[in-house]
């Protein structure tokens, strides 16, 4: 249902008190108009549940449950007087002394609050498409009209009716028409995350993740401490865990209020939370649940003021390893780079993968993943089923996005620190590494070039640095190359012919003004 603002709201409210104000002005002078009375007629109880918008439109409202409870009954004496049941008589309401709309409203709201205790049965009916509830065959009688359910994009305020209804016009009538005060709320979505976790307990007492091929556990959210009240209908869920530690279960469009997450067994009934259960002879699990912080709670609470949305955590440890489980261990692997020696941050994508060496020596790649440069990456692998392995090697080496080892003699980058890596289970399958990628761009500083040499001409030798004549043959100068190939004569040529054009040019000029 679309979102409509305050004031469609106050408009809508409005325009439907201005209608049941008609509606309850007219029930005002039963205390004194006969007419056309027929005593003991049943008459019928139509109701449309809508809302108005800011361009007039009238909506409809369906899906809205609403209960009608008989409060009152009819007395004649000439005239019509509706009199409270003894029920309620300590309401204190009186219907003759109800002397406009509010007063009809504040008696709706204070029956409303005591209805629910006095035991009588009432009739719920839903708002179809067009919003509408009818209630057939009625008997004469002032009738409670309440909302039963705590619909929250949708707030009915309680309604007083009459059978029959006097109209000032026509009399008495028996097809009693009302617009209940309605106005939709602007609700937030709200959901439940449930996950389901698997943890295996060493005889250590340490605490290891495990995974489960292909392993179903059925959850279920309850009203509740005690687990006896599903919240809904599909109050139930199985969360299916795949070659993987975990997996979760999601309700939406919950209603506010406190809810209890519990484990099932196979036959959906709740299992208490920290107790042993013993699977086989000597086989035994526990689990309990926890919330996004940590702590041990299986209470869910969803409010729009508050939190619409939250996470639990339902926790399985088991002393002993299931069929189809499997214990798992981490790589954290991290990334260096390195350009002409210092830290840097490069455009290129590095990649490590995990292999395991098979008994005939050829590596098998296990696993792959994307470093993050100068940062650590941590990588999950798994053990072979049902087992619990002292250690477990594996080698870590640069690869390409599709997991091939680079090849080093093309690969831009020096790389170390490619090795094995020994997950023990004294260390619960937990190791770091480092690799790292150098890439030199320009001569290292720290070594020293060839200094240049120069020949210092023997005494006795008429030889001229940079000259021509070289009379022994054997005194030689090496020169440094500047990377300028223009000839030194052409530049002092043109110099030479800028200072005669320059002079030539004073001259002249000289020439002109005398």
């Amino acid at each position: 249902m679309e979102k409509r603002t305050k004031r469609k709201n106050i408009l809508s409210s409005f325009l439907t008190l201005l209608i049941t104000a008609a509606l309850l002005i007219g029930s005002i002078t039963t205390a004194v108009f006969a007419g056309d009375y027929e005593a003991g007629k049943t008459g019928n109880i139509s109701l449309k549940i809508q809302e108005t918008g800011d361009d007039g439109i009238v909506v409809p409202i369906p899906n809205v449950k609403l209960i009608l409870y008989k409060v009152g009954s009819v007395t004649f004496d000439g005239n019509v007087h509706f009199v409270l049941d003894s029920a309620f008589a300590d309401t204190g309401i009186n219907f003759d002394e109800l002397q406009n709309a509010e007063g009809w409203y504040s008696a709706a709201a204070t029956l409303s609050e005591t209805v629910k205790e006095s035991g009588i049965s009432g009739i719920e009916m839903q708002s179809d498409e067009e919003g509408k509830i009818v209630y057939n065959d009625q008997a004469e009688g002032v009738y409670l009209i309440v909302q039963s359910d705590s619909d929250e994009r949708v707030s009915v305020s309680p309604m007083l009716l009459t059978v029959p209804f006097a109209e000032e016009e026509t009399g008495w009538t028996y097809d009693v028409q009302a617009y209940p005060k309605a106005v939709t709320n602007d609700r937030k979505e709200t959901q439940m995350q449930v996950t389901k976790q698997l943890f295996y307990i060493n005889e250590d007492f340490e605490i290891i993740e495990m995974e489960a091929d292909d392993a179903t556990y059925k959850i279920g959210v309850f009203l509740d401490k005690e687990g006896t009240i599903p919240f809904r209908s599909d109050y139930m869920k199985d969360i299916r865990i795949v070659n993987d530690h975990s997996g979760t279960a999601i309700w939406t469009d919950v209603p506010d209020g406190t809810y209890y997450v519990f484990e099932l067994d196979e036959n959906g009934n709740p299992i208490a939370e920290n107790n042993t259960i013993e699977v086989e002879s000597g086989k035994t699990f526990y689990y309990n649940v926890t919330n996004e912080n940590g702590d041990e709670s299986n209470e869910a609470v969803i409010s729009q003021e508050d939190s619409t949305e939250t996470v639990s955590y339902v926790n399985n440890y088991y002393y002993y390893i299931p069929d189809g489980r499997s214990l798992r261990g981490y790589i954290s692997i991290k990334k260096k780079v390195l350009v002409d020696g210092i830290e840097s941050t490069v455009p290129d994508t590095f990649y490590a993968g995990i292999f395991k060496t098979e008994e005939d020596g050829t590596r098998t790649l296990v696993d792959k993943v994307q470093l993050k440069q100068n940062g650590s990456v941590s990588v999950e692998v798994s053990f072979e089923a049902d087992t619990e392995p002292e250690s477990v090697t594996y080698t870590v080496m640069e690869t390409d996005k599709d997991g091939r080892p680079v090849d080093k003699s093309s690969f831009p980058y020096e790389v170390s620190g490619e090795e094995d890596i020994v997950l023990n289970k004294n260390e619960n399958y937990k190791n770091d590494m480092e690799i790292t990628n150098s890439l030199t761009t320009k001569p290292d500083p720290s070594v020293t070039p060839s200094p240049r040499t120069t020949t210092t001409p023997a005494p006795g030798n008429n030889y001229t640095p940079g000259g021509g004549n070289n009379p022994g043959g054997s005194t030689q100068r090496t020169s440094v190359k500047t990377g300028d190939d223009t000839p030194v004569g052409v530049w002092a040529g043109l110099l030479a012919a800028a200072v005669v054009i320059g002079g030539a040019a004073g001259f002249a000029v000289r020439r002109k003004k005398k």
